[in-house]
């Protein structure tokens, strides 16, 4: 049986849920798993939130059930209006967003927040200042550009090539370095 309520409880170990169903004068469920999109080799997780509106299948007797999900109300109303839109809002006001007929991703965040990428030892982080750190994994190169337009990063002691303000070519030597880069 198809029934609609609101969640009361949570047990966040065991990924379940006690919901209140306003139809039946607010009967409170016994603990109610929540379905998830994978639970195996991969795992999909994120419990409903206390007072949101979700749907569950119940037995006649309302003694067991599931919770198959949350749906939106007036009150509760959808973050996008697009049917190519996959977007998540959070509490705090961060998103990911794609949008497929724009084929373009945006990951939002609000002030004070960080982000951190890794992968094969190399990360990239940017923190709650706005910083950036760029680490290669041991023995990789950090590239800047396309291929042709920067080869690297100019290290002490590379030759060096750059075009002045009146268009003549200037050649030089990397001769002191730093771990701070700053570019205006």
């Amino acid at each position: 049986m198809f029934r609609v309520g609101l969640v009361r409880q949570q047990d966040v170990q065991g990924a379940r849920v006690r919901v209140a169903f306003p139809d039946r004068d607010q009967m409170l469920s016994y603990w109610l798993p929540i379905v998830a999109f994978k639970t195996q080799d991969d795992k999909g997780y994120w419990m409903p939130d206390l007072g949101e509106q979700v749907v569950c299948l119940m037995d006649e007797r309302d003694e067991a059930g599931a919770v198959l999900g949350a749906i939106y109300s007036t009150a509760d109303t959808p973050p996008v209006h697009s049917a190519d839109k996959f977007h998540v809002a959070f509490k705090d006001g961060a998103s990911f967003e794609y949008d497929r007929a724009a084929h373009a991703l945006a990951l939002n965040l609000p002030k004070g927040a960080t982000m951190k990428i890794s992968l094969n030892g190399a990360s990239l982080a940017i923190d709650a200042s706005g910083n950036l750190t760029l680490v290669p994994a041991d023995g990789a190169q950090l590239q800047l550009g396309a291929a042709g337009q920067m080869a690297g990063v100019a290290r002490l002691g590379d030759a060096v090539q750059v075009t002045d303000d009146e268009g003549g070519t200037l050649h030089g030597t990397i001769t002191s370095a730093s771990t701070d880069v700053v570019a205006n």
